[in-house]
């Protein structure tokens, strides 16, 4: 395992923990968008 593909592969993840991070901010912001303006 050469440190080049090493850097790869940690980069990759960390594309992937940001993602997966965004992804769930994305969906907490829908929700209390959607309970604040939900009917009372």
């Amino acid at each position: 395992m050469d440190p080049n593909d090493q850097k790869q592969m940690n980069r990759h993840l960390w594309w992937r923990v940001a993602y997966f991070l965004f992804a769930i901010h994305l969906v907490a912001l829908v929700m209390i968008f959607a309970m604040s303006h939900a009917p009372k």
